[in-house]
């Protein structure tokens, strides 16, 4: 399975990649994928919450905003969705 993830700043896509993961069935896999997703935007990881994870099981997507990294980002926020 694939992951798109966006970088998202003043509403315009500055930077986009997919990425291929193998379990998002557990809040590990989860996890995992998404430090997947950062690694490979070589960006910051964001802070993943059972509510963040929750929200990526109902709705297939998921947003992180800067009060969701712990470093600083210079992009408004982290758009991942299921590709």
């Amino acid at each position: 399975m694939k992951l798109w993830a966006k970088l998202i700043k003043n509403e315009k896509i500055i930077q986009h990649g997919t990425v291929e993961v193998e379990n998002l069935n557990t809040f590990s896999g989860i996890t995992k994928a998404f430090m997947d997703v950062a690694e490979e935007m070589k960006i910051p990881t964001p802070i993943i919450t059972r509510t963040s994870a929750q929200f990526f099981f109902d709705f297939n997507s998921v947003r992180f905003k800067q009060e969701d990294f712990v470093e600083s980002i210079d992009f408004d926020y982290l758009f991942i969705e299921r590709a």
